[in-house]
């Protein structure tokens, strides 16, 4: 009889503990990141994102700057969305909510294709100096970092984010390895790598020095 009942139950655990799984994907860094600061790789970094059987390239904004990672390297992470409920974040490194949608408002910053380089550098630095919480002079460009922060959190207090979070997933680690991202979600730009830009440009002035002899 026993038996019988918990045959009966299995479509129902069965059920109940796929939504579990699918709040768990495979982040794959592949080492490669936008430039260097400070000794550090600015994001976005690139790789790829395993959820269940699909596999995709994915570009990772770190919002971590406690845990270092090396590259070709991955780990399983908790997927939260940037637009769940408050207690959805108690699996997050930071807990809250406010946190990401400020490090979000920076990273849409990060993705205007018309930024410098000096300025995607400043907005990363805010990101993580706002990761760690800190009111030390001594962090790395204290005064813009500050004053990024600051301009993140009056959107975010404002609900003036100026683009829509909805798609955007925080990946936290499960485990003692790996570091939390950010991707943004599918109506986000995607910032063309420096290095395909500038062999864009060279192959497109070798095919008009070509043309002209």
């Amino acid at each position: 009889m026993r038996l019988k009942q918990l045959l009966l139950l299995l479509p129902l655990l069965l059920v109940a503990a796929l939504p579990a799984k699918a709040d768990q994907d495979y982040v794959w860094v592949n080492g490669s990141y936008s430039t260097v600061s400070n000794g550090y790789g600015i994001g976005p970094y690139g790789g790829t994102l395993t959820s269940g059987s699909t596999v995709t390239p994915t570009q990772f904004f770190c919002v971590d700057f406690n845990d270092q990672i090396s590259g070709n390297t991955g780990w399983s992470a908790n997927v939260t969305s940037l637009t769940s409920s408050s207690s959805s974040f108690n699996q997050t490194r930071q807990g809250n909510q406010t946190f990401y949608l400020e490090a979000a408002w920076l990273i849409n910053k990060m993705l205007n294709p018309k930024n410098t380089q000096a300025l995607d550098i400043q907005l990363q630095w805010a990101i993580w100096y706002l990761s760690l919480g800190k009111t030390d002079t001594s962090f790395f460009d204290y005064a813009s970092d500050v004053s990024w922060d600051q301009q993140a959190l009056n959107a975010v207090d404002s609900g003036n984010l100026g683009f829509s979070p909805v798609g955007w997933q925080i990946l936290t680690p499960i485990g003692g390895y790996g570091q939390e991202f950010i991707v943004p979600g599918p109506g986000a730009a995607t910032p063309e790598p420096r290095t395909i830009v500038l062999l864009l440009a060279g192959l497109a002035a070798f095919l008009v020095l070509g043309r002209k002899k």
